[in-house]
Parts: C-alpha cells; sequence; structure tokens
C-alpha cells in the first residue's frame, strides 16, 4: 500500500499515514520517538510516496525521514494556523496526531485532482504505482511509460530466461524419441528372431533325427530363446524408466 504520511516531531513525535484515497490508514504519537523507530512504524504500514510537514520550513527530522524513503517532501507555503489544522482534525483530540494529520491532508488535497484523474482512468496498471510516481513529480503521461517499460522489460527478461529452459527441454525430447525409435526397432527384431526360433523348434520336432540329437538342438534354441526374453525385459524397462 502507498501512502502520504504527515509527521509531526517533537519531544512527542506524531505521524498520520493516509491511503492514496485521502482516507486515514493509522496515526500514533510516541514521546521520544527515534528517526529510526519511526522509519520502522512507517514501513511496517505500507511503502510511503510522500512526506509531509505542517510547518514551513520543514523541520530537519522531517527532512531525514523523507530521504530515508527517498520520496518528495511536501512543505506548505506557510506553517499552517491552529485554528486550520482543528478544522481539518476536527474529530482527533491529541494536537499532536492532529498536526501529523493535518500535514498529510494537506499534501493530498495539494494533489487530489491529478490522483482522482488517475483512479477514474481506465489504465491497465496498477494505479497506485502512477500515483507513486506523480507524487514524485513525474505527470501521469509519463508514469505510465515508465511502468510499461518496466513491464516490457520484465517480459523480455522472462523470455531469456525461458529460452535456454525450453531449448533443453526439445533436445531432451528428441532424445527420448530417438531412443524410443531404437527400442521400436530392437523389438522387431526381437519378435522376427523368435519367429525364426519357433519355426527351426517345429521343424526339429519334426525331423527324424535321433533323440539325443534333437533334445541338444532343442535345449540349445530355447536357450537363445531364454536370453532373448532377458533382453527384451531390459529393453521394457528402460522403456518404462525414460
Amino acid at each position: 500500500m502507498h501512502l502520504i504520511v504527515g509527521v509531526d516531531p517533537g519531544v512527542y513525535t506524531a505521524y498520520a499515514a493516509l491511503d492514496m484515497h485521502g482516507e486515514l490508514v493509522e496515526a500514533g504519537c510516541e514521546k521520544e520517538l527515534s528517526h529510526e523507530d519511526l522509519v520502522r512504524i512507517i514501513s511496517s504500514l505500507g511503502k510511503p510516496s510522500m512526506i509531509a510537514t505542517d510547518v514551513s520550513p520543514a523541520p530537519d527530522f522531517v527532512m531525514r525521514i523523507a530521504s530515508r524513503f527517498h520520496v518528495r517532501l511536501f512543505v506548505p507555503e506557510r506553517s499552517l494556523q491552529v485554528e486550520e489544522k482543528k478544522k481539518i482534525g476536527s474529530d482527533i483530540q491529541n494536537p499532536h496526531i492532529r498536526d501529523a494529520y493535518a500535514a498529510a491532508v494537506k499534501a493530498y488535497r495539494n494533489h487530489e485532482s491529478t490522483l482522482t484523474r488517475i483512479e477514474k482512468s481506465d489504465t491497465v496498471l496498477y494505479k497506485d504505482l502512477i500515483k507513486h510516481l506523480v507524487l514524485q513529480g513525474h505527470s501521469a503521461a509519463e508514469a505510465e511509460f515508465i511502468l510499461t517499460k518496466k513491464e516490457e522489460k520484465k517480459i523480455e527478461n522472462g523470455e531469456k530466461k525461458v529460452a535456454p529452459q525450453k531449448q533443453k527441454r526439445d533436445e531432451r525430447v528428441l532424445s527420448l524419441l530417438s531412443e524410443n525409435e531404437n527400442l521400436r526397432k530392437a523389438l522387431e527384431m526381437e519378435r522376427g528372431s523368435r519367429k525364426s526360433l519357433e519355426e527351426k523348434l517345429r521343424k526339429s520336432k519334426s525331423s527324424r533325427t535321433t533323440e539325443v540329437s534333437r533334445d541338444r538342438e532343442v535345449q540349445r534354441l530355447k536357450g537363445q530363446v531364454a536370453r532373448l526374453q532377458i533382453y527384451i525385459a531390459r529393453l521394457k524397462r528402460r522403456r518404462k524408466q525414460k
């Protein structure tokens, strides 16, 4: 979530975070809140697109927060008056939180027309990202151009990563197809050999050779059949493993 965060530093440091619709997300106030502590709190709420103050010139503490997040700092042309801040934050009792909230609201209102126009646009890009870039000083058109280029680069990089993987996959498929063809040919040869052996066995049984010679020939042929069957079984196992 992108945020506009108002900060009111002092002994009691307050913050108020608005979303890109100007709605309050979170506000708080703590005594002797350090710079690092506030950075941690803001980071836990979302990604700040702008840091705001209610006084001009901006306090060093607030400038450091904006610098830490690398975002623009909103400073009013003149320091906001107490009555104006009470009007903006009429429902807020804590004066420090009210000052931080008034700063954030003032920053939002300063860009409200542009943010609303982006929200109503029919762009397919993530609108909060466009708003974020606009708050950094880009026009809406520039923001869309930047984001479009980033998306194109992501797609291009994705294609570059996929290409080697696709090539390896294609090579693997070709290898498997070739191996499958070799197995098919081996099986065909085995079938032919088996038929030939069976025919020899049949002839040997009907031949008028002596009983001993016939038995020896039968055993020899059976041995060949057994060896071929073992070979076939190995080929089938290899085929399944692929």
